[in-house]
């Protein structure tokens, strides 16, 4: 396994980047009063061996509360983690306000860094790796994923996709015909139709049309869509757990080769992530996002060649080559998972305590026995179909049967038009009748055979060729030859009963079919010529989705490890003690007790008053001054901010903000601040004195 190794050095480096006034301010937190002339890189060294003290890095440890651990294990989990993905991969639990808050602090506490990428604009999180040793005991999956615990079961019945739904669907395309708007919505007459036969599954519908566009699996017609059988011969020799995960992918978009390899092995890998417990949407799509993560990071860094980091960083600034972003990536995995659900891989299992719903996997992905005897024909040749053949064995049969009705027990019809249809694509009457012989315990009724004879003499006895060519046979020629509303339309004789028509390619056939008094079956003879069918990317078995660490310097440790917060509780309250010896004024007192509330003091020396610094981090609605002070203090070190301001229409409620000041522009007893906001880099204004609650996030 590949691991994103952050060495000691590469820490020293970035921390040698911070500008001036962010090195300082860190440098007088931990190390107390800077004396001059100073040494950079000894302050640096000074600094992690400030960390390396056992009883320093033991307070470390003590004073991370839940929320810190919970930020440090999806570091510690995604590769290349980024502010962006943290927020994409807990935007069902904390706003984007609290992971850049949250983020801001574990930087000043000197648990996370920032390393520019080489090759590209981008910032990558790393985890301080002079604390990892002692850390890495803490670092667990459960800490941001765990199973569901279930309060309430579900007793509906489950419906789930089955080989005998594709069938009946495939049937449907090939007997009724479908078609669909430009926006790929299935049209009203069709739907029609489909809710005579799959009633209740009008969804599921939609969704498998859209994948079997996507997949070519049919391509689109004069008038319907047309079954591609012989792509569809590829994809049914496929295991079902393969077709269902590219069915889900291709239900949601359309993807090259190897992107649909991608997501639907991203599927396959997180339904297998599931327990027996169950796990609710949002646990998912953070197993996916992992998976997703894990496998778009390719090899770590160091063993890389230079060669092809650059490669990557240049196909990320081109729009042709560009990476899916984070939002994007889980938007796409979250309807993945919709439509698992919607086709039942994904079966609801009951609900937690907060009312969220928990799905555990279905057991479509366990090898069912093979069946035989499964189709009962009657006398009025209704087919009956039990469930028990794989796709690839139905397959054939959807070529002879007319879709009826889909149920636990699919019924379908033997039809002039579905053995016609079967006649169109080659079939014998013999292949006919040996095919559906196979599947059931009785010889196939007489009047049967009778009509499957009767209905081929009555299909020869004409064929229309596109071009359009006529095709009669022998004691039909004079009939052809001498009736005029037949004879007008040949243009040339081509052999014995074969005749080129005149009729335009662009024209309805059908009316010369009607005005002609022939006994004419079957459709006209399309020249289409199949290509090359690629066969379907193989997904290797699925695995569990989630990988290990990799921000680690070390191997996590084994051992599960638990935290006893009443040491926190001992350590700050000692702290606040210490505080109140101390004779400072209300300023410096305010200052040092807000560190020791965000927990950046450790120590008793850290709170000598040499080290204090006037600074506002924060500012409220009736401080004007102060917000002002902290939006120009924001403006000039380009920090992050948070805004919070009353709805436009609601002063009532409020709505919160995070981005930049790009600029101040002050007016009579007011000021407008020119705002990026994040993470649509929108630039918008605001006034100051509308700003209820404004904070400075430092680092």
């Amino acid at each position: 396994m590949s691991k994103s190794v952050t060495t000691v050095e590469v820490w020293q480096e970035c921390i040698s980047s911070l500008s001036d006034s962010k090195f300082f301010e860190l440098m007088r937190l931990y190390l107390g009063e800077i004396e001059t002339p100073y040494n950079k890189q000894r302050l640096i060294e000074q600094l992690a061996g400030f960390i390396k003290n056992p009883g320093n890095s033991d307070s470390m440890i003590t004073l991370l509360d839940e929320y810190d651990i919970k930020l440090l294990t999806a570091i510690a989990f995604i590769p290349n983690a980024t502010q962006d993905t943290l927020v994409q991969f807990f935007t069902a639990e904390y706003t984007m306000a609290d992971i850049f808050s949250g983020l801001s602090n574990l930087t000043a506490r000197l648990f996370v860094f920032e390393q520019k990428d080489e090759y590209s604009s981008k910032k990558y999180l790393r985890i301080n790796p002079i604390i990892w040793e002692k850390l890495a005991p803490y670092i667990k999956l459960g800490n941001i994923i765990s199973p569901a615990e279930l309060a309430k079961t579900n007793i509906d019945d489950t419906f789930s996709i089955s080989p005998d739904l594709l069938a009946a669907f495939i049937s449907f395309i090939n007997t009724k015909g479908c078609s669909c708007k430009a926006d790929g919505v299935i049209k009203k007459n069709t739907l029609a139709r489909i809710q005579s036969v799959f009633a209740g599954h009008e969804k599921t519908i939609q969704l498998l049309l859209t994948a079997f566009i996507n997949l070519s699996l049919v391509r689109e017609g004069e008038k319907s869509f047309v079954v591609d059988y012989e792509r569809f011969e590829l994809f049914a020799k496929l295991d079902s757990a393969q077709q269902y995960a590219l069915l889900c992918a291709a239900s949601c978009s359309r993807f090259s080769r190897e992107g649909l390899k991608k997501e639907a092995q991203l599927l396959l890998d997180t339904l297998s992530s599931i327990q027996d417990k169950g796990f609710t949407l949002a646990a998912l799509i953070r197993f996916g996002f992992l998976a997703q993560s894990q496998s778009g990071s390719g090899e770590s860094g160091s063993s890389r060649s230079r060669f092809s980091r650059m490669l990557e960083a240049a196909r990320q600034e081109q729009d042709g080559f560009a990476l899916m972003d984070p939002q994007q990536a889980g938007s796409l995995l979250e309807r993945m998972l919709d439509s698992a659900v919607e086709f039942g891989l994904l079966q609801k299992n009951g609900w937690d305590k907060e009312g969220h719903e928990v799905f555990i996997c279905s057991q479509l992905f366990t090898r069912p026995e093979p069946a035989q005897n499964v189709l009962n024909i009657d006398s009025t040749f209704t087919v009956s179909l039990m469930p028990g053949l794989t796709l690839n064995k139905l397959l054939p049969l959807t070529q002879l049967l007319e879709i009826k009705s889909y149920g636990v027990v699919t019924e379908y019809e033997i039809s002039r038009q579905s053995v016609s249809a079967a006649y169109d694509r080659g079939w014998t009457v013999e292949e006919i009748c040996r095919e559906l012989e196979k599947y059931t315990s009785y010889e196939l009724p007489q009047n049967l055979k009778v009509c499957i004879n009767e209905w081929f003499e009555a299909y020869s006895s004409a064929m229309i060729y596109k071009g359009y060519v006529l095709k009669v046979a022998k004691k039909n020629i004079g009939l052809v030859e001498n009736a005029p509303a037949i004879k007008k339309h040949i243009k040339e004789k081509l052999a014995e009963g074969i005749y080129l028509l005149n009729i335009p390619l662009d024209s309805d056939i059908e009316l010369f079919i009607e005005q002609s008094g022939l006994d004419f079956m079957g459709k006209v003879k399309d020249p289409f010529v199949p290509g090359e069918k690629l066969p379907f990317p193989v997904l290797r078995a699925a695995s569990l989705a989630v990988p290990e660490p990799t921000s680690a310097v070390v191997e996590p440790v084994e051992t599960t490890s638990t935290r006893n917060f009443s040491i926190a509780s001992h350590l700050l309250q000692s702290l606040k003690q210490e505080l109140k010896k101390m004779d400072l004024t209300k300023n410096q007192r305010e200052c040092l007790e807000n560190r020791i509330h965000n927990r950046l003091i450790l120590t008793k020396d850290q709170l000598a008053t040499t080290s204090i610094r006037s600074e506002i981090l924060e500012a409220d609605g009736m401080d004007f001054g102060g917000k002002l002070h902290l939006l120009e203090a924001g403006l000039k070190e380009n920090d992050m901010m948070e805004l919070t301001l009353p709805q436009f229409d609601k002063d009532d409620e409020y709505f919160k903000v995070i981005g930049r000041t790009l600029g101040i522009t002050k007016q009579t007893g007011d000021a407008v601040i020119r705002f990026e906001v994040y993470p649509t880099h929108e630039i918008t204004n605001f006034v100051v004195s509308r700003i209820t609650y404004l904070r400075r996030l430092r680092f």
